[in-house]
């Protein structure tokens, strides 16, 4: 004969009304925390350097490789793309301008050339000396001005459907960051150019080589097609600013109150919930630390004078 199993004693409910009686209780030191909380969100809301996105909208520039691309649907132009002269779609060089505007080496180079390490990191630069301030143990290197940029700086996106490029950039300086978004751009352009100029004049002195020991007429023919599409191209980087993206809009500082951030009734907002919460569960706290504390009878008999079925209980 199995014994009896003993009844599980039953969890007893929360008391919410004792609850709120020690919240009341402590209703100053919660408001006190929300206020001082709420405040403190609104002097650093109104004290933070406002930032600022510039936006540049590009194209790629596919109009000048219409020819290009009939010319690679061609025998000639497999044939080019085989030798590896760069003749394929505008496709591939809108990737790889991208792939150089995203480049560590493009963004160290736009850093260096342009001097921005000192406004980067103004908070160490002594600008009459001109130097890195004396108290800077590790001055900024480059590196680090490129991860700032690339994180926090810059930012480039595509929409796939229009196939427009935004070039975004968030600065303090609202002038700045249209100057840097428009400069990013120009020498963007400038870098393929110069990188289509090299590939064409090196595809011209290989296909010179290969014109001296043709011997066949075919083989003649080709090869001076593919010079000729070669000085085409060498043409276009040469007169043509906007080699790898026109601009469809060139950015423009933003007003004075279009800032990104900080956005300061969120952060009030924010701040205020904070320090509600923190009020509340600092008062839990003492409580639990405390638990012979009881609650004032000020606070005991106001509540009950509102309540007049706890009085009742009560006695």
């Amino acid at each position: 004969m199995t014994a009896p199993v003993a009844a599980l004693p039953l969890e007893e409910p929360m008391d919410y009304r004792a609850l709120v009686m020690k919240l009341i209780a402590k209703r100053w030191w919660i408001l006190s925390s929300t206020v001082v909380f709420a405040i403190a969100s609104a002097i650093v809301a109104f004290t933070m350097a406002p930032v600022y996105r510039a936006t540049v909208v590009l194209l790629p520039a596919t109009d000048r490789g219409s020819e290009a691309a009939a010319f690679a649907s061609s025998p000639l132009g497999g044939l080019a793309s085989g030798l590896g002269l760069g003749l394929g779609p505008r496709d591939d060089e809108t990737d790889e301008a991208l792939a150089v505007l995203r480049s560590r080496e493009f963004i160290e180079r736009f850093i260096t050339t342009h001097n921005l390490m000192p406004i980067l990191f103004r908070e160490l630069w002594d600008s009459k000396t001109g130097a890195w301030k004396a108290d800077v143990r590790h001055p900024p290197t480059l590196g680090k001005a490129y991860r700032y940029f690339d994180s926090r700086i810059c930012q480039v996106t595509q929409d796939s459907k229009t196939g427009l490029i935004n070039l975004e950039i968030e600065w303090t300086d609202r002038y700045e960051a249209a100057a840097w978004a428009n400069t990013m751009v120009d020498d963007l352009n400038q870098e393929m150019r110069s990188r289509a100029l090299a590939q064409a004049k090196a595809a011209e002195g290989f296909l010179n080589e290969e014109l001296q020991t043709t011997r066949t007429m075919e083989g003649r023919d080709a090869i001076s097609s593919l010079m000729e599409e070669q000085l085409r191209r060498r043409m276009l980087a040469s007169v043509n600013p906007n080699y790898a993206f026109d601009v469809v809009n060139r950015a423009l500082p933003p007003d004075p109150d279009e800032r990104v951030r900080p956005e300061r009734a969120l952060m009030i907002f924010a701040g205020t919930l904070l320090g509600l919460g923190i009020g509340v569960a600092g008062t839990l706290v003492f409580y639990a630390m405390n638990p012979l504390s009881q609650v004032s009878p000020r606070a005991r008999n106001s509540h009950s004078s509102k309540d007049p079925g706890l009085k009742s209980r009560t006695t």
